[in-house]
């Protein structure tokens, strides 16, 4: 199997940034400056999911806010030209496919894991993505999971793709 070593400096914000405008770094400025404050990220995180459910208009600010800082895009085509427009500044990407198994049948599992075998080779095609994240109970059920789980041993792995 072929590893490689990635480098990572996280203290080279101007090659992390370099793509932003002057605007894009003040609103990246103030946001980082208000998650400074760990009761406000506290009470965001708490309340949030909660307002959204309950259809208050908040989508719009944390798509202008919080997804714009940290989120490429809704889909792999969002994200690719996001992933593009960084590997022009040589800055590495990590793509995570956040979905989760939806309504727990197996039309949904089926479509999530065709979603990251997409994403899987679009990232091994891209220099700048050196990895990937999956929520692995988009694949699978909980139930199924710790059943797999009880049925491997400690120094067992389980292979879910064919080679």
């Amino acid at each position: 199997m072929y590893q490689e070593i990635v480098s990572l400096n996280i203290e080279n914000t101007a090659k992390a940034f370099a793509h932003k405008s002057d605007s894009e770094l003040a609103a990246s400025k103030w946001l980082f400056r208000l998650m400074k404050f760990g009761v406000l990220v506290k009470i965001g995180a708490l309340t949030m999911p909660i307002l959204l459910k309950a259809g208050a208009p908040f989508k719009i600010l944390l798509k202008k806010t919080l997804f714009k800082q940290f989120v490429g895009g809704e889909t792999l085509e969002q994200t690719a030209s996001v992933c593009e427009k960084l590997d022009q500044y040589h800055v590495q990407v990590i793509l995570d496919y956040g979905v989760e198994g939806g309504e727990h049948n197996d039309e949904n599992y089926e479509k999530a894991t065709i979603a990251f075998i997409e994403v899987i080779n679009y990232a091994g095609k891209n220099n700048n993505i050196p990895f990937i994240s999956i929520k692995i109970t988009g694949l699978a059920s909980i139930g199924l999971l710790e059943k797999l789980n009880g049925t491997i041993g400690k120094n067992q792995t389980l292979n879910i793709f064919n080679d």
